[in-house]
């Protein structure tokens, strides 16, 4: 049985096109088809994506803050706006992302993708209301009754409750308080039941925040003293939750040595543990020294 053999789609693109330049350039415009909109492809912030079940499990809600947890999309992108506000490009730039994602990853079915604006600023009231975004019953969950902006819920950081589900994203508020809650609720409920991998992150993001200063974050914005308090306790936590091993394998040897002097180093080796790492020549240059 012969398959039936589709004609090809009448190339209205092109029509349309030849069309302006026919009809335009001999008036001396230029006139260009098929041109790249930009330079780079866009680059969506984080898409999460379901393959193995049908809807979040147990453990899986145990990390997805509100909002994300109660949707049944498989695949869910996330747009972050860290330092800018949402607005009128907010929606336009998440607006590609769910069309280009949806076509290109043939994501035909009613709720396969689903998109938020994770907003670490507070939404300001004029803006809801200018896109007609209402409260829902999760604190800090927006949603649209507005035909486009229905479909990118907002997430606001500052305003999400201090459900443990919610505390790892809250770590991203602009709000002190907000995220300070957060790190000392983290501190004291969660850390402890958290894998190795997670500390390692919490560790690494407590160090370059708190530690190092956080510049280009500019997370929290503690004072002096609340920056020493908040480290101090999370330094403690970090130690007192981790074998010594498990703290020593982020350095190197001579890093850690660094912090002590060498009478201190060699107060902890025998003469044997001494010279059983020493090669024949270093030991023939230290009898030398000792019989002069």
């Amino acid at each position: 049985m012969y398959k039936k053999i589709k004609s090809p789609k009448t190339p209205w693109h092109n029509w349309f096109g030849n069309l302006f330049k026919v009809s335009l350039i001999p008036t001396g415009l230029e006139v260009e088809t098929d041109v790249p909109v930009m330079n780079q492809l866009p680059e969506a912030d984080i898409v999460i994506i379901r393959r193995q079940t049908n809807k979040w499990t147990n453990t899986q809600l145990q990390r997805l803050p509100d909002g994300i947890r109660h949707t049944r999309a498989a695949c869910v992108l996330l747009e972050l706006k860290y330092s800018e506000s949402i607005n009128v490009e907010a929606i336009l730039q998440i607006g590609g992302y769910y069309k280009f994602y949806k076509h290109s990853h043939n994501l035909n079915q009613i709720n396969s993708l689903k998109c938020f604006l994770i907003s670490s600023k507070t939404p300001q009231k004029k803006t809801l209301n200018r896109f007609r975004y209402k409260p829902t019953r999760y604190s800090g969950v927006y949603k649209s009754s507005c035909p486009i902006c229905r479909l990118f819920p907002i997430i606001s950081l500052n305003d999400l409750s201090d459900a443990p589900y919610n505390l790892l994203f809250k770590l991203f508020a602009s709000k002190k308080q907000a995220s300070s809650n957060a790190t000392k609720k983290l501190k004291t409920d969660l850390y402890g039941t958290f894998p190795y991998h997670l500390k390692c992150f919490i560790s690494g993001f407590i160090y370059k925040c708190l530690i190092k200063g956080g510049k280009d974050m500019d997370w929290l914005n503690l004072t002096p003293k609340d920056m020493q308090s908040l480290k101090k306790e999370w330094l403690s936590t970090l130690y007192d939750s981790c074998t010594p091993s498990e703290v020593l394998s982020n350095y190197s040897p001579s890093e850690v040595l660094s912090n002590y002097s060498p009478s201190e180093v060699l107060s902890n080796f025998t003469p044997e543990n001494f010279l059983a790492g020493l090669n024949s020549e270093q030991l023939n240059a230290i009898s030398r020294i000792l019989n002069k």
